[in-house]
């Protein structure tokens, strides 16, 4: 497995920008509705969905972090890019989150309301991409029936400008790719190394834009530069 040390540019946290309305975009896993965008590509979350480790996830979940992992196999798609690629990844989480790529840390926010885009490039292409998300739930108004939902959401962009490639995918159901969930974090729960065989299936709970989120959460429009 390789790791960041390979890795020579990381983006500084990019704070989005707030639009009125939802981008259009038919993109799906893939490079379908990608051709007409500016290159490299955006992520937005028109695709994604907010997950979490059970149904529960909509309302009343107790204070606690979650670990959400994801593995991105080498495949004839990336093959495509060249030995490297950029991955560019808009995400928020209520209420807190840390983003891992092959076990080191490379975005954390607090502020379910500001979503973000974090940008590594020249990611090795030769080997398995693991994505790890540490998501912090914290107290909320236990007095209400639909208080304190927990939730993640995030859309990946990987691209590579000397081939004009990219692949994208968000949080969600099929065709993207199935994230596992663990209600409780094992210690090194990012590393490339870890065995989540066992790991259930993390659920997807409602699209982006629906209850009970809403759309306080701004669609990432640009990326830091």
């Amino acid at each position: 497995m390789f790791g960041l040390g390979a890795v020579s540019t990381i983006v500084a946290l990019c704070f989005a920008v707030v639009v009125n309305t939802m981008p259009s975009s038919d993109a799906t896993i893939g490079s379908v509705g990608l051709a007409a965008q500016a290159f490299p590509p955006i992520p937005d979350f028109s695709a994604a969905s907010w997950i979490w480790t059970s149904t529960n996830g909509l309302t009343g979940v107790p204070p606690g972090a979650s670990a959400f992992r994801l593995t991105v196999p080498v495949d004839t798609a990336f093959n495509t890019f060249g030995p490297s690629a950029n991955i560019s990844v808009a995400i928020s989480a209520d209420d807190a989150y840390n983003l891992y790529l092959n076990g080191k840390l490379f975005g954390s926010r607090r502020d379910f309301l500001q979503s973000n885009i974090w940008t590594i490039n020249n990611v090795p292409t030769t080997q398995p991409w693991v994505f790890a998300i540490l998501a912090t739930n914290y107290a909320g108004a236990l007095n209400s029936p639909t208080a304190n939902p927990a939730g993640i959401i995030a859309s990946f962009v990987a691209s590579s400008s000397s081939t004009q490639k990219a692949e994208f995918w968000s949080t969600g159901p099929a065709p993207n790719p199935q994230w596992k969930g663990a209600n409780l974090a094992p210690n090194h729960f990012y590393s490339t190394t870890m065995d989540d065989s066992d790991w259930p299936a993390a659920v997807v709970l409602t699209p982006f834009g629906d209850a009970p989120w809403g759309r306080p959460v701004p669609v990432p429009a640009s990326l830091c530069v």
